[in-house]
């Protein structure tokens, strides 16, 4: 055999041995760690009933912060009376409103005002070439001259028939004929007198007029231009009243009566809520939407108005009883029931508890409350989505801890410091 066999065959028992002692190693060293852990975990076995004592020490402070709760705003349940619900969409219009036509022709001489200008009744608006209507005038009253001096003649040619009448001198005929002869007379004086006042009316039509005191909305014609009867002008409105315009069901007009005041409100106008008074219901349904309309005059003395702002109507109901009501933001829809929290108890003890509701009309904020709540009670309507029945809740403007919990005012300093008491001798 030769020597690397007889090497290899030495090597075997060695490894064996070392081997076998592999397994009382581990498990010395395990021995050794158990012990260690132990001698470690002593100390603090020992001090156990200390730590809990701290603990429940520190529990018992009542420095310390109390329990969290969710802040909320509430509102209590009030009982008032509700706007009535039905509301119309209302149209406001000028209450004088004139397209005003030449009611001659001619050339536009000037523009005397502007659009936006006020304007009293009988002031000028544009004004027309009147020269010729100037001539006609003349014309006609130099007719109506001529017509009574021949009336005159013939007056006085009748009266000298009357007396050779009464001579025998003329015939009847010859007398008649100078009577009729007056009375043509007189009628050639009618007509005359009706063609100088029409020359003057036209003469005064070439000055066009405001109707109406109000504000110029528009100037249609342009200097130079030549207008016929009938032309249009200007428009002229007058808004320091209005008239609103709206429709009604056959059951709100039943209701109805004229004198009644309603709450108008005008979102063009930032919510602007003004009182208008009810004038008339109408009788006859409108064959378009089936409503029966309905006018409101309403003043206007700040000149806010425009012709065809839309308005909101509230009518009211004179039948219309003190209800119970509470925020519309408050209410949670759950399994298709309407809820809301409410907070029961004060202080730290303030717990929301859910209320099922059954609920009525509704009005802006508020809604009716038929069954499910009592006048005063708090309301959440703020905050109550994050809330479970029974959550602790802290009422928004409330400091969070009661006056007995909240920490006390530190003591004022001393003026002069206290003498060191003497240190104890060292034994």
């Amino acid at each position: 055999m030769s020597s690397f066999a007889m090497q290899i065959q030495a090597s075997q028992p060695q490894t064996s041995s070392r081997n076998r002692d592999r397994p009382a190693l581990r498990s010395a060293r395990l021995a050794f760690a158990f012990f260690a852990t132990l001698v470690i975990a002593l100390p603090n076995i020992g001090c156990g009933d200390s730590n809990a004592a701290n603990t429940s020490d520190s529990t018992a402070n009542p420095l310390e912060a109390p329990k969290t709760r969710l802040r909320v705003r509430v509102e209590p349940v009030r009982l008032a009376r509700l706007a009535a619900g039905d509301r119309v969409t209302g149209t406001v219009r000028a209450f004088h409103r004139a397209t005003i036509t030449a009611e001659t022709q001619g050339r536009v001489l000037a523009r005397v005002v502007e659009p936006g200008a006020s304007i009293e009744a009988g002031g000028k608006i544009v004004e027309l070439e009147s020269s010729r209507f100037e001539l006609a005038l003349r014309r006609s009253q130099a007719s109506l001259s001529a017509a009574r001096t021949v009336l005159r003649h013939a007056e006085r040619e009748f009266a000298r028939g009357e007396r050779l009448l009464a001579q025998k001198a003329i015939s009847s005929q010859q007398h008649d004929d100078l009577r009729y002869a007056v009375d043509r007379a007189r009628d050639e004086i009618t007509l005359s007198e009706v063609a100088r006042d029409t020359a003057r009316r036209n003469l005064e039509d070439t000055r066009i007029a405001a109707p109406f005191d109000g504000t110029v909305d528009s100037i249609a014609v342009n200097v130079g231009d030549f207008v016929s009867v009938g032309t249009p002008v200007a428009t002229l409105v007058d808004l320091s009243r209005v008239r609103i315009f709206g429709g009604v069901t056959a059951r709100e007009a039943a209701r109805l009566a004229p004198g009644t005041k309603a709450r108008v409100s005008f979102a063009d106008l930032g919510g602007t809520i003004l009182e208008a008074t009810l004038e008339s219901v109408g009788r006859v349904a409108a064959s378009k939407d089936g409503t029966y309309g309905i006018e409101l005059w309403m003043d206007d003395a700040e000149g806010r108005m425009r012709d065809g702002l839309v308005a909101q109507i509230e009518l009211p109901d004179p039948d219309e009883q003190p209800r119970l009501l509470a925020r519309r933001a408050a209410l949670l829809r759950r399994a298709g029931n309407a809820e809301v929290f409410i907070v029961e108890g004060e202080g730290e003890a303030a717990v929301a508890r859910s209320r099922r509701l059954r609920t009525g009309r509704s009005q802006g904020q508020w809604v009716e409350i038929l069954e499910g709540l009592e006048e005063g009670d708090r309301v959440i309507w703020d905050g109550q989505f994050a809330l479970a029945n029974g959550t602790a809740v802290l009422i928004d403007g409330e400091d969070e801890r009661p006056p007995e919990t909240r920490a006390p005012a530190p003591e004022p300093m001393p003026t002069h410091a206290a003498p060191h008491a003497p240190l104890a001798a060292k034994e």
